[in-house]
């Protein structure tokens, strides 16, 4: 799912953006299309672009394939929100899991992700696509670590990348910069051994989410920029 970067383990999205943006904002998403040529936003491409992109977004969680015929995964704010909530009940049991055997959690990859986040120009809207893509590894490596091998399948069944990816177009810039203090924050309760400071981290950050989505939504405000590349 995704590409690898040069960073190991870090991985980010081959389909251009723009591509992304068009499936997100298509109107008619009960249709269904008999190839990925014929899929909004990607129909310019050549057949075996499409072909590949239509791939990854169906590993995404942005299109559903059946039967050989695509169509277009509908990410309201009433879906993303759903979603999240099961997100975060499943993220505050690992994060007091995690909290519970410190001494011996692995945090390196935990820390790598939200370094990279931090090192994206915060100010640019265009980095928001790629940055959900981070965040959402950054919270699945969080169940990983917890070591709850039947929290981590369940949380890679239900939760796919679109939810990150499609909620961050309601997402403003000053709350992205501000979720990443958040993460510190929670990284700081596990290591200190605090499950239920880490535990209630976790609740407020996704508290703090699904509002910020719910108001954008509710505002019909939208982050993404308008024809990215």
């Amino acid at each position: 799912m995704g590409t690898q970067t040069k960073l190991e383990g870090v991985r980010t999205i081959a389909c251009p953006a723009r591509h992304v943006f068009a499936l997100l904002r298509e109107p008619h998403k009960r249709r269904r299309f008999d190839s990925p040529s014929d899929i909004p936003g990607l129909s310019t491409l050549t057949a075996d672009s499409a072909e590949h992109f239509a791939q990854e977004l169906v590993d995404l969680g942005l299109l559903t394939r059946d039967h050989g015929r695509y169509s277009i995964n509908d990410w309201s704010i009433e879906r993303i929100v759903e979603h999240l909530d099961l997100a975060g009940a499943i993220q505050a049991m690992a994060a007091a899991q995690v909290a519970g055997v410190a001494a011996s959690a692995d945090f390196t990859h935990l820390e790598r992700l939200n370094g990279v986040l931090r090192g994206m120009d915060d100010r640019d809207p265009g980095n928001l696509l790629a940055g959900a893509y981070i965040d959402y590894q950054w919270h699945l490596e969080l169940v990983r670590i917890s070591g709850n091998r039947a929290a981590l399948a369940a949380y890679a069944k239900a939760i796919p990348p679109a939810v990150w990816i499609a909620g961050a177009n309601y997402f403003q810039l000053e709350e992205a910069r501000s979720s990443l203090t958040e993460h510190e924050r929670l990284v700081a309760y596990m290591k200190a051994g605090d499950t239920l400071r880490a535990r209630d981290a976790v609740a407020f950050h996704f508290e703090e989410a699904a509002s910020q989505i719910r108001r954008a939504g509710a505002a019909r405000i939208e982050s993404y920029p308008a024809g990215a590349s």
